[in-house]
């Protein structure tokens, strides 16, 4: 009986063996390039002071293989704060699927605050010709100025989720002045602060705009202001022994602005005098000391953008500009200032 049943298995044993010759091979294969889609997970990062409300807002951002468009997002994310080395950035976080099907890099534009006609229509051309004018009113917060980013990634073909980071830059500058007498019993008032040489235009992208228009100009003080603030000590040369003997609270503020981008200039700035360019920002300053009226023109060294100049001014007994002091810093670097109150 036992012999049978292992008879019997030995015939089965025979018969599948002898069906599967007729079965094709089964074979592994790579996955079809067709139809390939990645996700993305999108960092965008910027400079920040404090909660919420100052988030940016009016979110674009396309993505280009090329010239062609693969998707466009415009949904304002939410943002949150976030430590980076001792300082805080604002912090938001997209996803995006795209078919990247034959395609080894892929390239991100991205504008903040800011309103874009017909965004689907947009090739990266158009983007970096893209220009704006200031508003009238001042923008409310440092983090609702126009802002852009650009960045490239390499597809690579056995990759199919990536991290990517881009840094939203401001596309404006910032220019604030201060101003102080060189002694307790001088009576300073400043009557007037005008800028001139403006742009009538900028770019949201790091490009320089063409047919530029320097003439315009705008007074930067809304009304005189009297000074009470005042220091002895001339201003030192070197900047970083400027903020470490903290002589910046002997200073009344005079006015803080935003700017357009003005290259035209070199890296120093200049009292008076021909500077053979007028294209360059300069500032008219009107002020009274001791009962007479005097004005004084300096001209601005390069304007950057992202970019905080502080122009320091003292003014003598003697009518003369003792001397100037321009810090120009990157807009990631906060300095606090105290104002003495003025009467």
């Amino acid at each position: 009986m036992f012999n049978k049943v292992i008879s019997i298995l030995g015939t089965l044993i025979l018969l599948v063996l002898a069906g599967c010759r007729d079965v094709a091979p089964i074979s592994v294969e790579e996955p079809s390039t067709e139809n390939r889609t990645i996700t993305l997970n999108l960092d965008i990062t910027t400079r920040a002071e404090a909660g919420e409300e100052e988030s940016p807002d009016n979110f674009h951002l396309w993505i280009f293989n090329g010239d062609k468009l693969l998707t466009y997002i415009n949904s304002d994310p939410s943002w949150e704060e976030v430590n980076n080395d001792g300082k805080v950035d604002l912090k938001a976080t997209v996803e995006a699927e795209i078919d990247a099907t034959e395609v080894n890099a892929i390239q991100f534009y991205l504008l903040l605050n800011t309103n874009v006609t017909g965004p689907w229509g947009m090739t990266p051309a158009n983007l970096k010709n893209l220009t704006f004018t200031l508003p009238d009113q001042p923008y409310s917060h440092d983090n609702k100025v126009p802002m852009s980013g650009e960045q490239t990634l390499e597809i690579k073909s056995n990759q199919y989720n990536y991290t990517v980071e881009i840094v939203a830059v401001r596309s404006v500058a910032k220019l604030g002045i201060y101003c102080t007498k060189s002694s307790e019993t001088s009576e300073l008032n400043i009557q007037n602060v005008t800028l001139n040489s403006i742009p009538n235009k900028g770019t949201l992208f790091n490009t320089v705009p063409v047919n530029i228009v320097y003439s315009y100009n705008k007074k930067l003080l809304s009304e005189k202001k009297i000074l009470t603030a005042y220091t002895e000590i001339s201003l030192p040369e070197d900047t970083d022994d400027f903020w470490e003997e903290e002589v910046e609270q002997k200073f009344t503020e005079i006015s803080t602005s935003y700017l357009l981008e003005n290259l035209d200039a070199d890296d120093k700035i200049q009292i008076d005098g021909s500077v053979g360019n007028q294209k360059r920002y300069y500032n008219n300053i009107e002020y009274i000391l001791n009962g007479i009226g005097y004005k004084t023109t300096i001209y601005l060294s390069k304007i950057k953008r992202n970019q905080f100049s502080k122009l320091y001014i003292r003014i003598k007994d003697n009518i003369s500009l003792d001397n100037i002091n321009c810090q120009v810093n990157s807009w990631v670097v906060k300095h606090e200032m105290y104002v003495p109150s003025f009467q």
